[in-house]
C-alpha cells in the first residue's frame, strides 16, 4: 500500500513538472538542482522576481489604467515589494531552501517569463514607432524634451537658456499639446489644488498666449546644464527632433546588460529589455530619466575603478536632479566597500565634474541657473503622481499641507539610508530601488520617477557575480553575507 502510495505521488510530481514546460526554456532555467547550479538557480529565482516588477509596472502603461482611482499606486508599491524579493539578501538556509524547492517555484518562475515573452510584442511596436517617430517633426509627450531642446538652441544664439526661455517662443518651434504642458498654481490656475482639465488647459493657454504673458506654465529649464547640452548636434544639424539620442541611451543600457551579465542570464537580458515597456515608454517620450540613468548603471558597474566611476556619477549630477538623491547611497557603497578614505576623493572628483558642466551658466547669472534647477522645489507644481499624492488626487483622502509629504519624503530618505547601510556589504545594487522609494511620498510622484529601475537592477544584480568567482559564490553559501562581500568585490 506504501508503495503504490509513493508511485501514485511520484506520478503526481510528474504530472506537474509539465505544465508550461517547453525545451527552450533550458536557456532561462537551469535544467537541474545540482549542487553546481545553486549559484545560477539563486540567479534566476532573484530575477524572476525582476520580472514580476516588469509586468506590474508595465500594467500602468495599458490604456485607461492609469486613470483608474489607485491602480498606479497599487502596481508600483507592489513592484517595489517584487524588487525586494529579488534584493533581498538571504541566509545559507534561505537559499538552500530555494534550492530544495527548485523544482515547485520553477512553474511561477515558466509563468512569468511566459508573460515577459508575450509582452516583447508591445515592445518591439514600441521600438518601431520610436524608429519612425525619431525621423517625424518633433514632439514630445513632456515639456521638458521640448524645453532642454529649445535651451540648446537659445545658446546655440548666444543667449541664456536658463533666463531667456519662455512658452511663447517654445510652442512656436514645437508641437506641444496643453497635456503636455507643467501647469503652475498661478495666475489664473492660483489657489486650486485638482489637475486642470484638458479644456482648462487648452483655453487658459490661449488666453495667456494672446497677452505674451503665460504664468500659468513652466517655462523655466528645470535641469543641470548637461541635460541639454548633449543635444547641442542636433540642433547643429537643424534636426530638432532628439528622440534618436534617448533611443540610442536605451539600446547601450541593453548593450551593456549583454555585456556585463553572467552568460546564463544573457536570454534574460534580451527578453527583460525588450519586454521593458515603462522604460520604452519613458525613451520614446524622451524622458531624460533614460540617459542619467544610463550613467548610473556604468558608475556603479564600474565602482571598484575610482575615476571611471566618479567621473560617470559627476555626469549624472550634471543631468537630472533625481541624480542628486544617489550621492548619499554611492558614499555609503563606497565606504563599505573601500573604506573612508576613498570617499572624499570620488566626492571631489564627481561633483567637480558637475559643477565644471554648470559652472558657465552659473557665472553667466547665478540666479536664473538657480532658479531653473530649483524649479520642481520651489515652483508651485500642482500634486500628481502614482504615491500617496494619488489618494488625495482621487479624493480618497483629504490633500494635507505640502511640508507634510516633504516631512515624510526627508523620513523617508533617513529609513533607506540605514537600511542600505544594512545591506550594502550583500546588496550594492539595492541603491537603484532605494534611492528612489522616497519619492513614492512626494508631494509629485510621477510614474517616470519609478520606470528606470527594474531592468538597472537587474543588470546590477546579474554583474553581481561573475563566472571567474564561481569558488567565491560557493563560499558564500558556507559564510554569512557580511563575511562573504568583505571578502569579494564585483570585477566589470
Amino acid at each position: 500500500m506504501v508503495q503504490r502510495s509513493v508511485v501514485a505521488q511520484n506520478t503526481f510530481i510528474k504530472a506537474e513538472k509539465k505544465h508550461f514546460d517547453y525545451r527552450w526554456m533550458r536557456f532561462f532555467f537551469a535544467e537541474n538542482a545540482a549542487s553546481a547550479h545553486h549559484p545560477v538557480i539563486e540567479l534566476q529565482y532573484r530575477v524572476s522576481w525582476i520580472g514580476v516588477a516588469l509586468l506590474l509596472q508595465s500594467a500602468i502603461e495599458i490604456p485607461h489604467v492609469a486613470s483608474l482611482p489607485i491602480a498606479p499606486f497599487v502596481l508600483v508599491l507592489s513592484s517595489f515589494g517584487a524588487l525586494w524579493m529579488a534584493l533581498r539578501p538571504r541566509s545559507t538556509k534561505q537559499q538552500a531552501q530555494i534550492t530544495r524547492d527548485y523544482q515547485h517555484s520553477h512553474l511561477w518562475q515558466r509563468l512569468v517569463l511566459i508573460l515577459c515573452l508575450l509582452l516583447t510584442t508591445a515592445g518591439v511596436l514600441q521600438f518601431t514607432y520610436g524608429v519612425m517617430s525619431s525621423f517625424s517633426a518633433p514632439q514630445f509627450s513632456n515639456d521638458g524634451t521640448s524645453l532642454d531642446t529649445n535651451a540648446a538652441m537659445l545658446l546655440l544664439q548666444g543667449r541664456n537658456p536658463y533666463s531667456d526661455s519662455n512658452i511663447p517662443e517654445l510652442f512656436h518651434h514645437f508641437s506641444i499639446t496643453p497635456n503636455y504642458t507643467t501647469p503652475l498654481r498661478q495666475g489664473q490656475f492660483a489657489n486650486r489644488l485638482d489637475y486642470p482639465s484638458m479644456s482648462e488647459l487648452q483655453s487658459i493657454l490661449n488666453t495667456s498666449m494672446k497677452t505674451g504673458d503665460v504664468p500659468e506654465f513652466e517655462a523655466k529649464v528645470s535641469y543641470p546644464a548637461l541635460s541639454f547640452l548633449t543635444l547641442v548636434p542636433f540642433v547643429l544639424t537643424q534636426n530638432y527632433n532628439v528622440l534618436p539620442f534617448y533611443i540610442l541611451s536605451y539600446l547601450v543600457i541593453i548593450l551593456i546588460a549583454w555585456k556585463t551579465v553572467r552568460s546564463e542570464l544573457r536570454p534574460w537580458v534580451l527578453v527583460l529589455g525588450i519586454a521593458n515597456i515603462p522604460m520604452w515608454a519613458s525613451t520614446i517620450g524622451g524622458n531624460l530619466d533614460i540617459f542619467y540613468t544610463l550613467l548610473l548603471i556604468v558608475c556603479w558597474l564600474k565602482r571598484d575603478q575610482r575615476w571611471w566611476s566618479a567621473v560617470f556619477l559627476g555626469l549624472a549630477l550634471a543631468t537630472k536632479q533625481i541624480a542628486w538623491y544617489f550621492v548619499p547611497f554611492y558614499l555609503i557603497m563606497v565606504i563599505q566597500h573601500y573604506g573612508w578614505k576613498e570617499t572624499f576623493p570620488r566626492l571631489l572628483i564627481a561633483g567637480g565634474i558637475g559643477l565644471a558642466i554648470n559652472l558657465p551658466f552659473i557665472m553667466w547669472d547665478y540666479h536664473s541657473w538657480l532658479a531653473g534647477v530649483m524649479a520642481p522645489i520651489a515652483d508651485p507644481m500642482f500634486p500628481m503622481g502614482v504615491g500617496i499624492i494619488s489618494l488625495s488626487t482621487s479624493h480618497i483622502l483629504p490633500y494635507f499641507p505640502s511640508w507634510i509629504y516633504s516631512g515624510l519624503e526627508f523620513g523617508g530618505m533617513s529609513l533607506t539610508y540605514v537600511w542600505y547601510w544594512r545591506i550594502c556589504r550583500a546588496r550594492p545594487e539595492a541603491a537603484m530601488l532605494l534611492a528612489v522609494m522616497p519619492l513614492f511620498l512626494a508631494w509629485r510622484s510621477l510614474s517616470s520617477y519609478f520606470y528606470c529601475i527594474v531592468f538597472p537592477t537587474f543588470i546590477l544584480l546579474g554583474a553581481h557575480i561573475k563566472p571567474a568567482t564561481q569558488s567565491a559564490f560557493s563560499f558564500l553559501r558556507f559564510k554569512n553575507a557580511h563575511q562573504v562581500t568583505a571578502t569579494t568585490t564585483l570585477r566589470v
